[in-house]
């Protein structure tokens, strides 16, 4: 929800004034002061030092409500919508008829899950703006919130009679279509509404999740290209496309937008960890072998052990060390801490062990709970029969990221060497609840369950598998490579839908029945 700065209001200028008087008290001058230096911050941009003074503002003076009005219109700029919320329901407890905040609160309320308190601004608009389009829309919101598919449909449609064009209740009546599982029809709602309507990112958003409950995996790729191009920096979004480009055989183009990330974030270690765990959940072919090295060229250290990890993941430790040999010298740091875990590994896979342990200790010694360094030792103490230790490290991974899918493998790895198959299916089940659509785990869990003779259990696993993510193609192969016989996940089927109803009541003496007024 985007929100433009605005000239501090007539009243509150007059408020300032007042508190440089010598006839004000000290908090009528504190609260004057905070509020006109959180409007100079606001309009140069500094939104978390507005924020800090429009508190103060109402911390000495919380019985004006153009104090609380300057709060919540910073609160909605910085993000924080339950702050905003608050600050507006203040606002008109001073000032019940202020239709900024009662179209706010509307919004907001929304938001916050909070559909009761929405039609009661809805009301109170009604009285105020009876042309208004949004207390419909927020009525029908809230309706929709309350399970009332029918009742929100009649708002969106009153609203659409009133204005075809209006954003809002087409949203709502997409909303109401997509509960109905009619998402074709919601999909084509939004589509039109791209047409029209600039700052589309969360309508795109909306579409690709038509189109994925859909099936409609054709539309849902070109959707996400889309959101791509709107949200450059989203970076969950790029690699969720790299990832569909991943399936499709389309390698090449999904490195590029890799690389570009990496380019974009060249020291971000958790999203190089990130990077990591989509290379290995394509196997041994998201890069081909004689490219590793020229890829990882020109990068960041911080991305180098991307791929120096990669290389020792697919049986290529001597890339890994042609790739990190000369760039990390020097003392462990938090720069370099994965390079160096990424290098022991590979040394140890050369049959240096005693070199990599000694590596390993060193990094941990430094940061005790770094994955790469943890996971690489682990595997090593379990190939030398130290399972105990093994687990301790694996475990210490998955407690801090419970979604890494490689500590999970490793971890269920070693229970399983030792003989602990229960405990091996309770951390790969645990994976799974974590990250219900990987493929690796889900594989390795299926494979494990039917090792145990419980082929029905890895039946409705992969199912469970394909239902999360119905739209990936690597999760079907998957399944269809281990259980044949598997249908194909179809849509939902759409509830049909109600006959055109009457228009619901939306008049000054309506909304003066629902309100008590």
């Amino acid at each position: 929800m985007q929100y433009k700065r605005r000239l501090i209001p007539a009243v509150l200028t007059t408020l300032v004034i007042a508190g440089a008087m010598a006839g004000c008290t000290s908090p009528d001058k504190t609260a004057a002061k905070a509020a006109a230096e959180a409007d100079i911050a606001f309009q140069q941009g500094r939104t978390q030092d507005a924020l800090r003074l429009a508190h103060q503002a109402v911390a000495a003076r919380d019985d004006v409500g153009d104090y609380w009005l300057l709060l919540g219109r910073i609160s909605l700029a910085a993000g924080d919508y339950g702050g905003a919320f608050n600050a507006y329901e203040n606002v008109i407890q001073f000032d019940r008829g202020n239709v900024e905040a009662l179209r706010l609160l509307g919004q907001l309320g929304l938001s916050a899950k909070q559909p009761d308190k929405v039609d009661k601004y809805a009301d109170q608009l009604l009285l105020l703006t009876p042309g208004d389009i949004l207390p419909l829309v927020m009525k029908g919101g809230a309706a929709l919130q309350r399970g009332e598919k029918d009742e929100a449909l009649a708002f969106a449609e009153q609203a659409l009679a009133k204005q075809p064009t209006d954003l809002g209740a087409q949203i709502l009546k997409a909303r109401v279509l997509a509960a109905r599982a009619h998402f074709k029809e919601a999909a084509e709602l939004i589509e039109g509404s791209l047409k029209v309507t600039a700052d589309a990112t969360l309508r795109l958003a909306f579409l690709k999740d038509l189109y994925g409950q859909s099936l409609d995996r054709p539309n849902y790729m070109a959707t996400l290209k889309r959101l791509t191009a709107a949200t450059p920096d989203d970076f969950d979004i790029q690699l969720e496309y790299a990832d569909m480009l991943f399936q499709d055989g389309q390698q090449a183009a999904a490195n590029q937008i890799i690389r570009t990330v990496m380019e974009e974030r060249p020291k971000d270690i958790a999203l190089a960890g990130t990077i990591l765990e989509l290379f290995l959940a394509q196997g041994g072919s998201a890069i081909p072998l004689d490219t590793i090295a020229s890829q990882a060229a020109n990068v960041t250290l911080e991305m180098k052990s991307v791929y120096a990890q990669y290389a020792s993941e697919v049986g290529r430790p001597d890339i890994a060390v042609a790739i990190l040999n000369g760039a990390i010298d020097g003392p462990v740091s938090s720069e370099n801490a994965d390079a160096k875990a990424a290098y022991a590994y590979a040394v140890g896979l050369q049959g240096r062990r005693a070199d990599a342990m000694s590596r390993l200790n060193e990094i941990i010694a430094f940061d005790p709970n770094n994955p790469r360094a943890l996971i690489a030792r682990a595997r090593f103490l379990a190939k030398d029969g130290k399972a105990t230790e093994a687990i301790t490290d694996a475990r210490t991974v998955v407690t801090g990221d419970p979604q890494n899918a490689t500590a999970r493998l490793t971890l269920a790895n070693v229970l399983t060497a030792r003989g602990d198959l229960d405990l091996a299916l309770a951390a790969l089940r645990e994976g799974v609840r974590a990250n219900p659509g990987d493929t690796r785990l889900n594989a390795r869990l299926a494979r494990t369950l039917i090792g145990t003779g419980r082929r029905d259990a890895a039946n409705d696993a992969l199912r469970d598998m394909t239902r999360a993510v119905p739209n990936n193609l690597r999760a079907r192969r998957l399944r269809l490579s281990i259980d044949p016989t598997a249908v194909p996940e179809k849509p939902k089927t759409p509830e049909p839908m109600p006959a055109p109803s009457k228009p619901v009541a939306t008049t000054p003496a309506a909304a003066k029945a629902t309100t008590g007024t």
